[in-house]
């Protein structure tokens, strides 16, 4: 097998070229040919592929393997593009599945398959072809201001960086776009992507649904909107998937015109432009690529993200590109910005709920400050407590402990750990909303009625602060009545046993932390009702926003 490496010396440091160097000139049948300051890499891989080399590799960065495809696609040479990155982003490789360690690399010269993928053709400002992704406005302007210094300081980072002084005030572009030749539709937009691959600057996925094989181009448009709108749409991009956004267009084309008012920054595979009028059209099966084990044309489909969904308007993408921390904390984020910026809106259902139960909260708390309540409240101590069941007092114990701080800690950091891993964001935020709306209704509710404790008995758990409302039913009620609420959802979603049993378990837990106060001695039954409905007010509010943050433009229920 005859193969041609070209290298880039000005891609990467130079220890790594002087081992990717040697490494090559080791392997059989592998000629070096280093690209000087006056060549043209387009050019000199067109020629390599005419001279009748199986394999033409580029060692370099997305520009350097974009000159690669071009030569190669404009030669039509039936030689197959391989490439041993040394860039910043090196998002084509990501992809394609191909190690980003060049030493990694080089091994698929002897395993790698080879797979044809489409190439998208560009006229207008600039001509040629592409293989990963353009991205135009805030993203072109962000690539033009990524410098050389700025990468080689903060490497993939560097994008993230340059992107810190254009997202204060974002550049619009009225955009003027033809799909196929269809009538033109107009956008005010802050930043667009025509992709062939998935992602760009240095791993985010731009384009979640591309697929380089099926002969489709995938534009992303996002439209001008307000700074909670450009936030959520970011903290969207850094999770790994904004294209559901309701200011996110999502379109799949053949041939894609566009016009833009004022020219628009593009990035085409990483090599910067300025124009007014750009075309784009796919080229199917263009070019033949070396591709690592990993790789899959296909993104994860639809029908599996919407299984994991849980409806939080924030879907899962693919676990792959994007881990660690900082996309969880992206997402978390997002589902933040998602309860703030649609809180005020369609929360009538959940309101009314509050409402109702805010009144009867009402009702209770003027009783119990007026001791109309305490008769009542002494009958059912004697008739729940340990003089009826003087058994249930470990029960009593070992449930309590539930609703305590301790408790609370555990359930909450267990149930937030879940809900990020599965990429539940709006779910996790609103429950973090929960936790502290119960924790500030308790210190609220009880410095405003000043309610003392009963009488504690002998063996009573150490107890501090007032009574009215209990502490332990608002938070048990709050926190595991949320989750009671949310897995019956599912249940009813997805007709799946497990959730009416985590729904079940949930909500038994509440109420097991509601009983043990009134057995423990430690609370009047009033105390534990009124944090109870305080608690249901509280996350029937929460839960309207939620289900409202969840549900997209144009869907109902």
């Amino acid at each position: 097998m005859k193969i041609c490496v070209l290298f880039n010396p000005r891609s990467g440091s130079a220890g790594r070229i002087e081992a990717l160097r040697d490494a090559l000139a080791a392997r059989p049948g592998v000629t070096l040919r280093e690209l000087g300051p006056d060549d043209d890499p387009a050019e000199v891989a067109g020629r390599a592929g005419r001279e009748g080399f199986d394999i033409v590799a580029v060692a370099g960065g997305d520009g350097t393997v974009s000159a690669g495809a071009n030569g190669l696609i404009a030669a039509r040479s039936r030689a197959a593009l391989a490439v041993f990155p040394l860039g910043t982003g090196n998002d084509f490789c990501r992809t394609m599945a191909i190690p980003l360690d060049p030493m990694e690399a080089v091994g698929l010269l002897g395993t790698g398959k080879t797979r044809r993928i489409d190439a998208i053709r560009v006229d207008g400002a600039r001509t040629g072809y592409l293989v990963n992704a353009a991205s135009g406005g805030f993203s072109g302007k962000v690539a033009a201001d990524v410098t050389s210094d700025l990468k080689a300081t903060w490497g993939p980072l560097a994008y993230l960086r340059g992107a810190v002084g254009t997202i204060v005030d974002p550049p619009r572009y009225r955009l003027t776009i033809r799909f196929d030749g269809g009538p033109p539709e107009h956008f005010d937009a802050v930043n667009v992507v025509i992709a062939n691959a998935r992602t760009a600057a240095g791993g985010i996925l731009v384009a979640p649904a591309a697929n380089p094989e099926d002969g489709w181009l995938d534009a992303v448009v996002v439209r001008a909107g307000d700074a909670l709108d450009s936030s959520l749409v970011a903290t969207r991009l850094m999770n790994g998937d904004y294209t559901h956004d309701e200011n996110v267009i999502h379109r799949r084309a053949r041939r894609m015109e566009i016009e833009s008012d004022p020219p628009l920054p593009m990035s085409l595979d990483g090599e910067l432009c300025e124009g007014a009028r750009f075309a784009f059209e796919v080229v199917p099966k263009a070019l033949r690529v070396l591709v690592g084990p990993g790789y899959r044309a296909a993104p994860q489909s639809e029908a599996a993200l919407e299984d994991e969904d849980d409806d939080d308007g924030l879907p899962d993408s693919e676990a792959a590109p994007r881990k660690g921390m900082g996309p969880a904390l992206f997402g978390l984020l997002g589902g933040f910005l998602l309860l703030a910026k649609r809180l005020p809106r369609d929360t009538v259902g959940g309101l009314a709920v509050a409402a109702v139960t805010i009144l009867l909260f009402a009702w209770l708390a003027r009783g119990a400050v007026g001791e109309e309540w305490r008769d009542w409240d002494e009958a059912v101590r004697r008739s729940w407590g340990p003089e009826a069941y003087p058994g249930l007092r470990p029960l009593a114990e070992g449930v309590t402990w539930f609703g305590g701080a301790w408790g609370m800690a555990f359930a909450l950091a267990g149930l937030l750990t879940l809900f990020v891993m599965r990429k539940h964001y709006l779910t996790a935020a609103t429950l973090i909303g929960v936790a502290a709306g119960a924790a500030l209704l308790e210190v609220a509710l009880k410095s405003a009625f000043a309610i003392a404790r009963p009488p504690l008995p002998a063996d009573a758990p150490p107890t501090l602060g007032f009574s009215f409302p209990s502490g332990h039913a608002l938070r048990g009620v709050g926190v595991y009545g949320y989750l009671a609420a949310v897995a019956l959802a599912r249940g009813y979603t997805h007709r799946r046993p497990g959730w009416w049993i985590v729904s079940a378990a949930s909500a038994l837990i509440a109420v097991g932390i509601c009983w043990s106060r009134v057995y423990l001695g430690v609370h009047w039954p009033t105390d534990v009702i009124a944090g109870a409905l305080a608690a249901t007010a509280w996350v029937a509010a929460c839960l309207a926003a939620r289900h409202r943050a969840a549900t997209r433009p144009g869907q109902t229920g």
